[in-house]
């Protein structure tokens, strides 16, 4: 009778350690969402989070949504920097400083209202390429020739992008920016680098993936090539 016991707890014990395995290995791979998040992502909506950051100074929002086209057209746009200046809110100009495999160093130069500018240099890193899930990270790194008015005092953030079928991807815009001491007067600053500029980077970015996509389906060598 004991033995019995014994060997069911332990076939018990086996088989929730494998259905355990794959979820614990893949659970970063996926953008977790609400039931309501869900229907409104099925319904063509953006949506828009602001995640706490109790110990930091700056602010952390996400963007959510649907981007029709393949994750490998997504990806190629989003690992362009150099061509953000054509659709990316607010970049001014890039400057690619390094790239080595799937890190590049990247210097931006934003335009904001009434004559603004700002500068701050990211190093960012491409991983997972070719799996079901891409990631995009970034850090803020070092620029010393520049003042501190010139430039924020730390940004950090990635995207997610998740292929839902050969022509649907799930996309998580997710950034945390600190703009640093703000005169005053110019608080709205503060908004257009972090609420403002998420959910609208999110369209810019579904807009020309999806352009890109339907310009493709018109050319199908270019398909057959990608594959």
């Amino acid at each position: 009778m004991n033995t019995t016991r014994h060997r069911y707890n332990f076939l018990a014990w086996v088989i929730t350690c494998l259905l355990l395995i794959p979820v614990a290995a893949n659970s970063s791979d996926f953008i977790s969402l609400a039931d309501r998040e869900k229907v409104l992502i099925a319904q063509g909506e953006i949506i828009v989070r602001e995640i706490e950051t109790a110990t930091k100074n700056g602010r952390t929002f996400e963007a959510i949504g649907i981007i029709n086209a393949p994750r490998s057209i997504v990806l190629q746009v989003l690992s362009e920097y150099e061509k953000y200046p054509e659709f990316m809110p607010n970049v001014n100009q890039i400057e690619i400083v390094g790239q080595e495999h799937n890190e590049s160093i990247v210097n931006y130069i934003l335009s904001l209202p009434l004559g603004k500018k700002k500068k701050y240099r990211l190093k960012l890193i491409v991983t997972k390429p070719e799996s079901h899930s891409s990631l995009i990270e970034w850090q803020l790194q070092k620029w010393d020739e520049l003042k501190t008015e010139e430039t924020i005092r730390d940004t950090s953030g990635f995207w997610r992008l998740e292929e839902k079928t050969e022509s649907r991807t799930l996309v998580l815009y997710h950034v945390y920016t600190d703009p640093g001491p703000i005169p005053f007067g110019l608080g709205w600053i503060v908004d257009v680098l972090s609420k403002n500029s998420v959910p609208e980077t999110l369209l810019q970015t579904k807009a020309r993936s999806e352009e890109i996509t339907r310009n493709n389906a018109s050319r199908p060598e270019i398909i057959k090539h990608r594959k």
